[in-house]
Parts: C-alpha cells; structure tokens; sequence
C-alpha cells in the first residue's frame, strides 16, 4: 500500500546492515528492487496465496521464496483469497471484505524459517502482531510493519497495539510511510467510507540507532 522508495536510504541512514530480509506477505514481490537497491545479501520472500508463491519463484530466482504464511504457532490455516489479492487474509474477513474464495495453507514460524534475518517486512492482513509472536526479535535490527490508526482487523494491525508491542520489545518508531485510510479502504473494498485514519507501512528501529 505505502511506497518503498525510501527504504535504501533508511537502511543506510540507520546504519543497518543488509545481511538478511525476509517479508512475510511478499504478494508479486513488488518491493524486490527496494530490497536490492538497499544493499541485501539475502532476501527471503514468504507468500501464502499458491499461485503468487510460484509467479515469485519464477520472477525472482536469485531470491529464497516460501509458500506458506507466519503466524506465533504452526500448524494450517484458511486463507480467505479477497477479490483485491493484496488484502487476501487468514484472519476473518469482516462484512465488507470480498471474499472470491478459500485455501489450506501451511503456516509456520518466522524464528524457524528465517533465523539468521536481521530486517523484517510484515504485511499479515490483521495478522502482523501475530507474525511478530512467532519471530525472534531479538535478532532484528529494523521491522517495517503494515498497521492502520482505524480499527479495521482484516486489513491490519491496530498501530497503538503495534507500537505498545515494539516499544516493549525495545523498538522505537523510525519512519512511517502511510495513506489515508479512506482512500485504501475505497480502493480495496470499492466502497466509501467515513472513518478518518491512516494506513500503511510504520518502521520501527532497535532502540539506541540513529535517526
């Protein structure tokens, strides 16, 4: 949703090391020339929708793609497959998503299947906090992470409870690359809405980095 055309100079800025990316809920890989203008090494692409997991292994063979979702345990899960596939969730959809149909899904941990990752993209649908649950923390130095400041759980994570959960992991708010809530819920959902928000990407950096 938000543009990442300001990620290579973050990652510079914060004097991250570009070891080791991993985006859970990659879609087409859209943010793959970001990613290698930033400098990483090694890329991890984790896709749970079949059919974008295989477009991704093809469109990008340099990078590692892995067809499942993340969630705090393992196990399956349904993915509700949206007429909008970037708003394609495992949580419930609510009254005014479109669902066009359903699959089973593997889903796994982010610790188990990108333990050396030291940078994490997370775009669950509602999910992210979740995502986070099943991660090792302590071995990231940068989370770009998709929230909204409206309540709205299958589009995605509520920031206030984002931020809550980062600042007592040891994160601070770095950036944040957002749209208006309105306008993304009008292009996802092809219907208005009232509410006022934003939605988007919030970058969260361990705290003692600069800024």
């Amino acid at each position: 949703m938000a543009s990442f055309d300001a990620f290579p100079e973050l990652i510079s800025r914060l004097g991250i090391d570009p070891r080791h990316l991993v985006h859970v809920g990659a879609h087409k890989g859209e943010e793959m020339p970001y990613y290698r203008a930033a400098g990483f090494r090694h890329i991890t692409l984790v896709e749970p929708n079949p059919q974008f997991a295989a477009e991704l292994a093809t469109a990008w063979p340099d990078a590692e793609v892995l067809a499942c979702a993340c969630a705090a345990q393992e196990g399956r899960g349904t993915l509700h497959l949206m007429r909008r596939t970037t708003m394609s969730t495992l949580t419930a959809p609510g009254p005014q998503d479109e669902v066009a149909g359903t699959a089973v899904v593997e889903v796994r941990r982010l610790a188990d299947i990108a333990p050396t990752a030291n940078a994490a993209v997370i775009d669950a649908q509602g999910l992210e906090l979740d995502v986070l649950r099943g991660a090792d923390i302590d071995r990231l130095d940068v989370v770009v992470i998709e929230a909204t400041t409206v309540p709205d759980p299958s589009m995605a994570a509520l920031y206030d409870d984002v931020a809550a959960f980062m600042n007592a992991a040891g994160f601070t708010e770095a950036d944040r690359w957002v749209q208006d809530y309105g306008w993304v819920h009008q292009r996802a959902r092809s219907r208005p809405t009232d509410r006022q928000g934003e939605v988007g990407d919030f970058v969260f950096v361990r705290s003692g980095r600069g800024s």
